[in-house]
């Protein structure tokens, strides 16, 4: 084995034709998929590959319990099958809304007429804002995002929920605010204020054509905020019952210190979340990056010994933040509880994909898929395959300092039995 495709553990293989099926490069050209993503979305083509593997028809029920940009439930929609979408994250929620929702192609346009006809009216705006947003927008565009933001606050739903995207679109092209990595960068700019309104109706008549072109299944799909470390609660919702699911496609966030609830600050702002609101976000997210806290309802104890406890041990001190020792053991916390709650949420021979990322700290490579496997085969799940669709370099800091070393990127399939 070349030093390129080092060796695997057991039931691995290499499938480094998934490379681009675990990143959101294949749905950049997608209709409805492509409206808004992340930068750590996986492709569609991932979710219909796992579909038809497992055979997900019609009467089936999916769930995602970290659902991001939607991915998974728009797939759900689009073969007529019932999914339900997790996140604690309210832009999150919003976004996949919006792609499954279903709409009337009439109304959606009166309601962009409407729109128009309140932003060109009178009245003033209040130009105090969070300094995030003083940084990010002038003056003259925050007046220009405010007017839109109001009009479009006062439209009916779903109509609401994709003006609102198409306005978090329009606003990321010109905000000098921009997601890079683990955090974002400032950029110099003129002002834009008089492209906003062509910005954001150039993005919702792209929408209209990807309705009218493919217009989604008309099967029930929704996404809701929650904690996919109580996947039971959620899915009881109002009727108390359990719903079982037949199929889990998702991707939990990589222990590699990205806080996504600073990465998407600015649209979380936009969308009123205020900044209390967004620091209550980040200490109770999963304990992926050094500022999250452990959960009021705190996980079961396991019976067996926690099997990063080498490893935790062997990162060094010194040029290493103190906190990411307690923050890789959270991790490893809190998806055994996620697992747990998957195997709740499955009925038995329910099938279950996880796309996750190896991390590097202070040279220590950390074995997600490794280890994440050892938790779910403790659980009881049988652990069918795991694909390494591709090995990801490490930051610039960690190979100054310690040299490159591949990250596996993978693909691990497991059953309810």
């Amino acid at each position: 084995m070349s030093d390129a495709c080092p060796p695997l553990p057991p039931r691995f293989e290499y499938r480094l034709d998934l490379a681009g099926h675990v990143t959101p490069k294949l749905l950049k050209n997608e209709p409805i998929h492509r409206w808004f993503y992340f930068q750590h979305s996986f492709s569609p083509q991932l979710v219909d590959l796992l579909f038809d593997r497992w055979q997900v028809t019609r009467g089936s029920v999916v769930v995602d319990p970290f659902v991001g940009a939607g991915t998974t439930l728009v797939c759900a929609k689009q073969r007529g099958v019932e999914s339900v979408g997790v996140d604690v994250s309210p832009l999150a929620v919003l976004a996949s809304n919006a792609k499954i929702a279903t709409y009337d192609v009439t109304s959606l346009v009166d309601a962009l007429s409407t729109v128009a006809r309140f932003v060109r009216s009178n009245g003033t705006v209040d130009l105090s804002r969070p300094q995030r947003l003083q940084r990010a927008f002038t003056d003259a565009e925050f007046d220009v995002l405010f007017r839109l933001r109001r009009a479009i606050l006062r439209q009916k739903m779903p109509e609401r929920d994709l003006l609102l995207l198409a306005l978090l679109r329009t606003q990321r092209e010109i905000s000098r605010a921009v997601p890079d990595g683990g955090w974002f960068r400032w950029r110099e700019r003129r002002s834009s204020e008089t492209t906003i309104w062509p910005r954001f109706k150039r993005w919702v008549e792209q929408w209209l054509r990807d309705l009218s072109a493919r217009p989604p299944a008309a099967v029930h799909c929704r996404a809701c905020t929650g904690d996919a470390r109580r996947l039971g609660d959620v899915l009881a919702g109002a009727s108390g019952r359990r719903q079982r699911c037949r199929a889990i496609v998702t991707s939990p966030p990589y222990p590699n210190r990205h806080d996504y609830s600073r990465i998407f600050q600015i649209e979380l702002l936009t969308l009123g979340v205020t900044e209390g609101e967004i620091r209550h976000l980040r200490q109770t997210s999963l304990r992926s990056h050094v500022e999250a806290r452990p959960p009021a309802r705190s996980p079961q104890p396991r019976a067996h010994a926690a099997p990063w406890a080498d490893l935790l041990a062997s990162i060094p001190v010194d040029g290493v933040d103190s906190r990411v020792k307690s923050m890789l053991e959270g991790y490893f916390e809190d998806m055994h509880a996620v697992l747990r709650s998957c195997w709740d949420a499955l009925t038995p021979g329910g099938k279950m994909a996880l796309v996750v990322g190896n991390v590097r700290h202070g040279g220590v490579m950390i074995p997600v898929d490794e280890l994440l496997t050892s938790l779910a085969q403790n659980l009881g799940f049988s652990f069918e395959a795991g694909w390494v669709a591709r090995l990801r370099g490490n930051s610039a800091q960690q190979m100054g300092r310690f040299g490159r070393r591949p990250a596996r990127e993978s693909v691990l399939l497991f059953e309810k039995v």
